[in-house]
């Protein structure tokens, strides 16, 4: 049996997601997420330094050994982990048929799993500036 290169350690369904600048945007995709049977976990800068795999509950990842020491992004951002692409595509247009608008979103991938949190959203902030340069500022 041939192994493929990037196997990516399986991970339960999960919504990671950071709430900026406020917590209303939280309550509401906690709600979503706990309709569509979903865990949600809300991440504090507490964990930013964590990967992506350690806070999705992939075995084989540890919690980060310093602290996170970069500025924290102001935008809310929201990282689905573990779920196939289908059902990515399908909770993403439920959220826009409902408005529910959060502006930075991922989906955890091999690639991303060993990342912290942190760099990861402060890439997803990155991209999302370079997309709405009217934003900056």
């Amino acid at each position: 049996m041939k192994m493929k290169a990037h196997i990516q350690r399986s991970a339960a369904p999960k919504i990671l997601f950071y709430p900026g600048g406020g917590m209303d945007q939280s309550h509401a995709v906690a709600a979503f997420c706990q309709k569509e049977n979903i865990p949600f976990q809300t991440v504090s800068a507490g964990g930013f330094g964590d990967s992506l795999g350690y806070l999705a509950g992939i075995p084989g990842f540890s919690p980060a050994e310093s602290p996170w020491d970069q500025p924290l992004p102001q935008r809310e951002a929201m990282i689905i982990c573990g779920l196939e692409e289908k059902r990515v595509r399908q909770l993403l247009e439920k959220m826009n048929l409902l408005k529910l608008r959060v502006e930075l979103k991922a989906v955890m991938t091999p690639h991303n799993q060993g990342w912290p949190f942190g760099a990861l959203l402060t890439e997803l902030e990155k991209e999302h500036l370079a997309l709405h340069p009217q934003e900056n500022g």
